[in-house]
């Protein structure tokens, strides 16, 4: 037997979980001090890369080689720590849930920067829209879709409702992300019609999510049909993008830079479009959510800021 073609579904320390239609799930290992040169990244292998293994003598398959990426999302919340989640995605899909707990915009403004960075397609899925009102659904749906995102919205504890989402992922590479207890697991348990992820409750004291994903994990439907959990985190960490790639991340100001005479000009200086646009028309939310990440990377250990969707206020942890 020769080498086939995997796609790593899961890692477990030095142990990988792999997948492929020929032999389904199997358990590789890294060949030798197969490693990538110059790397940053916490680990050399992520959920989602391509690679090329053998059967050893054993039961385990051998990893030989990583194919290269066609793209990769990358958190980073510490210089020097860049910590790459998943790769060759087709889309991210931004889990935003609309009550306990209450997903903030700059925790998804923050999504949306990275995914733009990478060229990767974002969709923007509010979650538990049963617990809120039409009218609440129908203006967070147009706030972002006004953007040019692609958005809707699901209820958890229905079917129909989530049918029109298959429609969405189907055929794709989707990878999930939030915050803990927004629904993740529930939503890949209803789209695999079977429990694949232990799902918890949100906290009653807090109205905080608990952990249930502790990987990264790639789940295989018909179809061609892959979905990526992620554990839920708190902040999405985005040290790794540039000034001007944050600023041209909001579709508003990447609309006024087109209109800017210095083409290679692009310091963000006080006669900026940009800047005069922030300052004086961008919605007050949206400016706070940028405000917010500029201070990420100028100040990298600063206090996390997170604004409300009701009233933009300014609370610190």
């Amino acid at each position: 037997m020769g080498k086939e073609l995997f796609t790593i579904a899961r890692i477990f320390g030095a142990y990988y979980e792999i997948y492929s239609e020929e032999t389904s799930y199997a358990r590789a290992v890294l060949k030798g001090k197969l490693r990538l040169k110059n790397s940053n990244e916490r680990h050399p292998f992520v959920v989602g890369d391509l690679v090329r293994a053998e059967k050893s003598s054993g039961e385990e398959w051998v990893i030989s080689e990583r194919l290269e990426r066609k793209n990769y999302l990358t958190r980073k919340s510490d210089k020097g720590d860049s910590h790459v989640l998943c790769a060759n995605l087709d889309q991210v899909a931004i889990l935003a849930s609309c009550k306990d707990p209450e997903t903030k915009p700059g925790f998804i403004d923050r999504l949306l920067a990275a995914s733009y960075q990478t060229d990767i397609p974002p969709l923007i899925i509010f979650t538990k829209k049963d617990l809120v009102d039409e009218e609440e659904i129908e203006d967070r749906e147009t706030y972002y879709s006004q953007l040019g995102y692609d958005v809707m919205s699901v209820s958890l504890l229905s079917e129909e409702s989530i049918l029109p989402l298959w429609e969405k992922i189907k055929g794709k590479r989707t990878f999930l992300c939030g915050n803990s207890g927004v629904g993740k697991s529930t939503l890949m348990n209803h789209l695999h019609k079977k429990t694949v992820q232990r799902t918890n409750l949100v906290s009653g004291s807090t109205k905080k999510g608990k952990h249930t994903t502790t990987n990264s994990f790639a789940l295989f439907l018909e179809g061609n049909t892959v979905l990526i959990d992620s554990p839920g985190v708190k902040e999405w960490g985005i040290l790794h993008l540039s000034p001007i790639e944050l600023w041209e991340s909001f579709p508003e100001l990447r609309k006024v830079r087109e209109t800017c005479q210095e083409i290679y000009c692009c310091e963000l200086g006080s006669e900026c479009p940009m800047r005069k646009c922030m300052n004086e028309s961008m919605d007050e939310t949206r400016r706070k959510s940028l405000e917010s990440m500029i201070e990420s990377l100028e100040n990298p250990y600063r206090v996390t800021r997170r604004d409300h969707w009701t009233k933009a206020v300014t609370k610190r942890y």
